[in-house]
């Protein structure tokens, strides 16, 4: 059979030449048969010859590949002893069963004794994690592994066994440790920029005496030098109270660690000055290029002024992180800024085709007061106006019936909004700067023309595209910023009592009748307001409630409890009308509760709860809430949670307190 094969084979691809032979022999028969038997021998003699050659080489071939083979594997096993890599045999479940000796140094076992055998390689390594190894549909295995002071990256294949259902694991660990160690220390050398800014030096150096006043500066100035000298930065005094300050990522992540904790050492500096120095720091991380940290510092500085000052953000590609801010904000506006704001707003106003002013979600009295007052404004320069308001509480309610008819169109919804919208069309934002608390923050994207004016401190979440952004954290509210820029903007305008009511009531309301946030500029709007003939009772009474608010307020009031530190949190599961204004209401009342220095009341609104925080100032109410999407100031402060529960949102609430607590 393999003969035939061979002949076959034979014939058709190899022996060209005897083909022909043949041939010859066959035609030389017509003529000559003896010379055609002749050729007939030598065909057949070569034929046989061909063959008994062939099926010899493919013999010593065979015998070749056999011997090949045998080598290969010999040298598989020579190569698995001697591989210069630590190499390791893994069963499906994580036993071992094979390893060389460059495994056993590495993992601290004694390869003589060969005691790993049988064991989970977790037990000899604790920290390896073996059930990463296994991914669906990938045969091959790549891990990144630390093991003591070495890096390692771990490689190899699954294979699965011949004649078995099982499979092993075979690993190699590499040792990347310089390469590690090399970005590690590229990491650690990466450029920080920072801004530093004194919050309050013009103040504290005007009641400071004169002769202590070299040596406030000098001691402060030492203070910042030691500390740039402690991690081998470079500070640069830009102006008097400006500071430049350069160093490096290492650096950075001690001071993080440390929770900036010099903040702390530079406000006990006290040579003669009656109030702290504080400062604002501004850090630019993680740009593509030393120009682009920069610009992040500078970014960042203007987030921790609008903040509050005394606390530091950094600002990297992706967020901002926030630390310190528990410091109380010390007023230091200036009456020329104010009356710059208002040049420029007016200016924008007469340039505007008409304007439409916006506030927050669920509208409160300072939203309604800032509106009128800008009503008033945007009027008298003869621009159409119009507030965009579609959801607000009772006082506003209160507020909104005492309107007479030059005010029937003033309030519209977002969809005739958007009919009236165009290029030109100026869009005033008051008493917020956060797009996610807006009653339509799609409408900033229809226009470049976008003014913000807010007393909150700033959040992530700030409008960044406005031309004109008049944001004073250190205001008690919009309603005081707008009141005091009326003053400046033209002699035309003349506030009719209603509009001076509302912007009264708006401020009544956020300083919770004058109790909280108030600074001499407060007063001072206040009595510009006065002047107009406000009636403070009526006012007040914009504020009465009924028995039924009156009982659900008290209701949960009933319900609190302390929770540590004088701290009390009370909840409400049941929603109903005009909820969120009760539960700012019983916030407030619990102040009044001896021994509370910090309120918590949170409310079930449908699927989504909603917050209120109120504080003596001990607690940074703003900076806790800011971390549940919510915002505000140090003693009063908001969130609204969609899609939670009360349960859990005070699960949540509690454990950012301790975690604020932790970190004072």
């Amino acid at each position: 059979m393999n003969l035939r094969k061979s002949l076959i084979s034979f014939m058709i691809n190899n022996a060209f030449y005897l083909w022909v032979i043949l041939l010859f022999g066959i035609v030389t028969a017509f003529f000559d048969l003896r010379v055609a038997a002749f050729e007939l021998i030598i065909f057949l003699g070569l034929a046989v010859f061909y063959i008994v050659t062939l099926v010899f080489r493919k013999r010593e071939v065979m015998r070749y590949l056999s011997k090949l083979t045998t080598t290969i594997d010999s040298a598989h096993k020579d190569s698995l002893f001697n591989f210069p890599l630590p190499v390791v045999i893994l069963s499906e479940n994580g036993t071992i069963t094979w390893y060389n000796e460059f495994f056993a140094s590495l993992a601290d076992i004694d390869f003589a004794k060969s005691d790993a055998f049988d064991k989970k390689i977790n037990t000899i390594i604790p920290d390896f994690d073996f059930d990463s190894l296994y991914k669906d549909g990938d045969s091959s295995v790549s891990y990144y592994f630390k093991l003591g002071e070495k890096y390692y990256h771990v490689f190899g294949n699954i294979t699965h066994i011949e004649d078995s259902d099982e499979s092993c694991i075979v690993l190699y660990w590499d040792d990347r440790s310089d390469d590690e160690l090399l970005k590690i220390k590229y990491e650690e050398e990466k450029f920080i920029s920072a801004v530093m800014v004194i919050d309050n030096y013009d103040d504290i150096i005007q009641d400071t005496p004169s002769a202590d006043r070299p040596m406030l500066i000098a001691t402060f100035d030492e203070a910042l030098t030691s500390l740039a000298a402690e991690v081998n930065g470079i500070l640069k005094k830009l102006e008097k109270d400006r500071y430049f300050f350069y160093f490096d990522n290492k650096a950075l992540r001690h001071f993080i660690d440390t929770k900036f904790e010099f903040l702390k050492d530079f406000r006990d500096i006290r040579i003669g000055n009656k109030f702290p120095l504080t400062l604002s720091i501004g850090i630019g991380c993680d740009g593509g290029s030393m120009a682009q940290n920069d610009a992040f510092s500078y970014v960042a500085l203007d987030m921790a002024l609008g903040r509050g000052g005394d606390q530091v953000v950094i600002k990297d590609k992706e967020k901002y992180s926030f630390f310190g801010g528990k410091s109380k904000e010390v007023e230091k506006r200036t009456r020329v800024k104010a009356r710059i704001v208002s040049y420029a707003l007016k200016e924008l106003i007469e340039d505007a085709e008409n304007v439409i002013i916006m506030g927050h979600r669920n509208a409160d009295v300072d939203v309604m007061g800032s509106a009128l007052g800008l009503f008033r404004a945007c009027t008298a320069l003869g621009k159409e106006v119009k507030l965009l308001m579609q959801s607000y509480n009772q006082s506003v309610k209160n507020l909104i019936d005492l309107l007479d008819d030059e005010y029937d169109d003033f309030i519209i919804n977002e969809a005739y909004a958007s009919e009236i919208l165009t290029k030109k069309t100026l869009i005033i934002v008051a008493d917020t700067h956060m797009k996610s608390l807006l009653e339509a923050p799609q409408l900033l994207e229809c226009t470049s023309r976008i003014v913000v004016i807010d007393h909150h401190r700033r959040s992530a979440d700030f409008i960044d595209n406005a031309v004109l952004t008049y944001h004073e954290p250190y205001a008690s509210s919009a309603s005081e910023l707008i009141t005091e820029m009326l003053q400046y903007m033209d002699s035309s305008i003349m506030l009719k009592r209603i509009e001076a009511d509302a912007l009264y009531a708006g401020i009544y309301l956020d300083t919770k009748n004058f109790s909280f946030k108030t600074g001499v500029r407060t007063f001072e709007a206040a009595a510009y307001l006065k002047k107009l003939g406000i009636d403070t009772v009526y006012i007040k009474k914009l504020f009465q409630v009924d028995m039924n608010t009156v009982a659900k307020k008290w209701r949960i009031i009933e319900n609190a409890h302390f929770y540590k530190n004088n701290i009390v949190f009370a909840a409400c599961e049941k929603s109903a009308e005009d909820m969120q204004t009760i539960v700012a209401q019983a916030a407030d009342e619990l102040l009044n509760v001896k021994g509370v220095t910090c309120s918590f009341v949170i409310c079930q609104l449908g699927a989504d709860v909603t917050i209120s925080a109120r504080s003596f100032g001990e607690i940074n109410v703003q900076v806790i809430l800011e971390k549940l999407s919510g915002g505000g100031h140090m003693t009063m402060a908001g969130a609204y949670i969609k899609n939670a529960s009360v349960a859990d949102v005070e699960s949540q609430l509690k454990n950012l307190i301790d975690e604020y607590l932790k970190n004072k």
